[in-house]
Formats: C-alpha cells, sequence, structure tokens
C-alpha cells in the first residue's frame, strides 16, 4: 500500500511523548504540547519518556529510537 494515513478514514497517526501511565491509559504529549490521556493496551508495556504513534485516542505502534530526535 502507498499512502500516509488511515486505511479506513485518511488520517494521519500522531507521534507523542508518554508523561505518565496509569493502568492501560498514558499521559501523552504531542510536540505542540497538548497533553492527552491515551490507550495504550495495544502497545503495553509502556513507561514515561517513551515515543508512541497514536491514532484515535489509542497508542498503535512505538516509534524507532532513530525517530525521536525529530520530537526533541
Amino acid at each position: 500500500m502507498d499512502h500516509d494515513g488511515c486505511v479506513t478514514c485518511s488520517d494521519a497517526g500522531i507521534p507523542v511523548r508518554v508523561i505518565s501511565v496509569e493502568g492501560d491509559d498514558a499521559l501523552c504529549e504531542d510536540a505542540a504540547d497538548n497533553r492527552a490521556r491515551i490507550a495504550v493496551e495495544l502497545v503495553a508495556p509502556v513507561r514515561a519518556g517513551e515515543i508512541l504513534l497514536t491514532h484515535g485516542g489509542v497508542a498503535i505502534g512505538r516509534v524507532a529510537a532513530e525517530a525521536e530526535e525529530d520530537l526533541r
């Protein structure tokens, strides 16, 4: 497949940094300093400081360590 977004809705995944984890949710922050609670059970276990790729309020993957520099 050759596309940059979700197959279903065409939205893009958003990288976020984990601030804290509580059960199956994590408080996360994006590059614009916006914070939101994200469901992380699909990528658990998750630790503070990790970078996750999110879509629709759900973490769908981890961002490779090499790509983390773009968020700093």
